[in-house]
């Protein structure tokens, strides 16, 4: 039976993941949430799904994950957890961003190193994109372009250790950070990533990559 973790699972995107492989035959769903409490539609939803609280800005909760982990495997991992930054410090939001998902893999990666499909994906957005030019003022898109940076510095040592890793522009998604004026339907986004993600090659490993497997600009 194959086995997904999905980082920040609680709704939007990370949700439609969850969904998404709970659904799938043979599929065995771990998901984190920062509230066990309150889990809101992820708690709800059927199959073979395992709930895990997780604050990604969390040493401690990070270890408890991994040691739930520790003698067992993880063929995929997906990281969706990051924030918009409205009314956060910009010290936060790149720590969140771009330095937590590198934490948490790393964590895990022993997990993933004894799965069968031994696979990551990396949320990140179109603005992080420099295309060439400066870094993008904007701190959210600062903070992509970080985690897009660190993706490849840290990328050919993962696949020395056999791991495939892709990062993902997910498309302009009607979730709340998506915004009003998004159009793409989360589960479309989700439906073309996971496609994406199951044909993943080594010769794709380490591409910027929008939803529908078609390469982006860094």
């Amino acid at each position: 039976m194959p086995s997904v973790m999905i980082i920040g699972a609680s709704r939007g995107i990370g949700l439609g993941f969850v969904q998404a492989y709970a659904a799938a035959d043979g599929w065995e769903v771990h998901a984190t949430t920062r509230t066990l409490n309150a889990p809101g539609e992820l708690g709800e939803v059927p199959g073979d799904v395992t709930l895990y609280e997780l604050d990604v800005v969390d040493a401690g909760q990070i270890n408890r994950l991994a040691m739930a982990f520790e003698d067992r495997a993880l063929d995929l991992l997906i990281h969706n957890a990051g924030v918009y930054g409205t009314n956060m410090s910009r010290d936060l939001v790149l720590t969140i961003n771009a330095e937590a998902p590198f934490y948490v893999i790393s964590a895990l990666m022993p997990a993933i190193e004894r799965g069968q499909e031994k696979k990551i994906a990396i949320l990140s957005s179109q603005m992080g994109a420099r295309n060439g030019g400066p870094t993008p003022a904007n701190v959210y898109g600062a903070s992509k372009a970080a985690l897009n940076d660190r993706f490849r510095e840290v990328e050919p040592e993962w696949r020395d250790r056999g791991v495939k890793s892709v990062i993902f522009h997910p498309g302009w998604v009607q979730t709340e950070m998506g915004g009003a004026g998004a159009t793409l339907p989360v589960a479309d986004s989700v439906r073309g990533m996971r496609q994406v993600i199951g044909g993943l090659r080594s010769d794709v490993s380490g591409k910027f990559l929008d939803w529908q497997g078609k390469e982006h600009s860094w």
